[in-house]
């Protein structure tokens, strides 16, 4: 039965405006068909985000997986950022 959902994975702190910074999910459980990421801020504060580049590691058996990201501050002020990843099972 396929299934579908959401998690977030982290909030990345203090990201600095026009700052790309890299993390890694490791042993991620599905495969991920979206990440979105949204800045944590106060109502009134303009700022953006965005992914600039993902990749997908496999370590020989399908359960040992890596998913790489970058998470870029398109914003003009310091910002938390806040990942998510959404996902579809077979």
């Amino acid at each position: 039965m396929a299934t579908s959902g959401g998690q977030k994975l982290t909030t990345i702190s203090q990201v600095p405006a026009g700052a790309t910074v890299g993390k890694t999910w490791n042993n991620a459980n599905a495969e991920v068909y979206s990440l979105q990421v949204w800045p944590v801020v106060v109502p009134g504060v303009d700022a953006s985000a965005e992914i600039t580049k993902t990749s997908f590691v496999v370590h020989g058996n399908p359960s040992e997986r890596e998913l790489h990201y970058w998470v870029k501050n398109t914003g003009t002020a310091q910002v938390d950022i806040a990942v998510w990843a959404f996902w579809w099972n077979a």
